[in-house]
């Protein structure tokens, strides 16, 4: 068994394969329990953690004789700080704010805020690329562009060009549930089945409208509330 631990002037090439793999473990561990917030949603503050967290975490890699045992305090340092301001921010609004920043208003009622766009360095290509994204083609529809502290656009239309809604035309809509997974490459969950309200006779007899007569020959197959076969053949 190589050495990988300590300070270690020449490692050996199976020595870094080990230590790549508990890097590897290490990273998958902080991920795991860091706030979700941090992967998902990246703010200047969360930006800067994780920079520093994969500095670290690969500084035993790029070094041999950087301490693989060294470099457990400072992530669990940092961990631990940022928790601690991630909870302090959910209860002071300055800290939030500071730390988080402030969303920026782009687009008011139609009208582009020039000033904004250049303390973001954003020009108008940008700006008319982020709102086509939100098919949005042209800036006289929109009510407020705004630029979210994560870098995300939030983008509102003014009233008259936002789409009808079954509220507007006093509709009940159908409430709308997750499909459920009966076949999984060629694997039946009878479960799901009994749950959907039907059995597996009905089941075949409906596959059989796909000219399918064998359930190993489906990659997959779910079922809705009103009882609609999605079917996915094997290749």
């Amino acid at each position: 068994m190589p050495k990988i631990f300590g300070v270690i002037k020449n490692i050996s090439l199976f020595g870094y394969v080990i230590r790549t793999f508990l890097v590897g473990i290490i990273a998958f561990l902080v991920g795991r329990y860091m706030l979700k917030r941090t992967i998902n949603q990246l703010t200047a503050y969360d930006f800067a953690v994780i920079w520093i967290l994969g500095a670290l975490t690969v500084a035993p890699l790029l070094d041999g004789e950087v301490s693989f045992t060294y470099i457990i305090v400072p992530l669990a340092t940092l961990f631990f700080w940022h928790y601690m301001i991630t909870l302090i921010s959910l209860k002071n609004r300055a800290l939030s704010l500071f730390f988080n920043g402030k969303p920026l208003i782009l687009i008011d009622d139609g009208k582009i805020i020039r000033k904004n766009l250049k303390k973001h360095f954003i020009n108008i290509d940008l700006l008319m690329s982020e709102l086509r994204v939100k098919n949005v083609f042209d800036i006289s529809e929109v009510k407020y562009a705004i630029l979210e502290p994560n870098g995300h656009f939030s983008i509102i239309k003014k009233e008259s060009h936002r789409p009808v809604n079954p509220t507007d035309l006093k509709l009940t809509a159908k409430p709308v549930d997750l499909p459920l997974v009966i076949i999984n490459d060629g694997k039946l969950f009878e479960e799901n089945l009994t749950n959907s309200g039907v059995d597996k006779e009905w089941l075949m007899n409906n596959l059989a409208m796909y000219n399918v007569y064998d359930i190993t020959n489906i990659y997959l197959a779910t079922i809705d509330n009103s009882k609609k076969l999605y079917i996915s053949k094997k290749d």
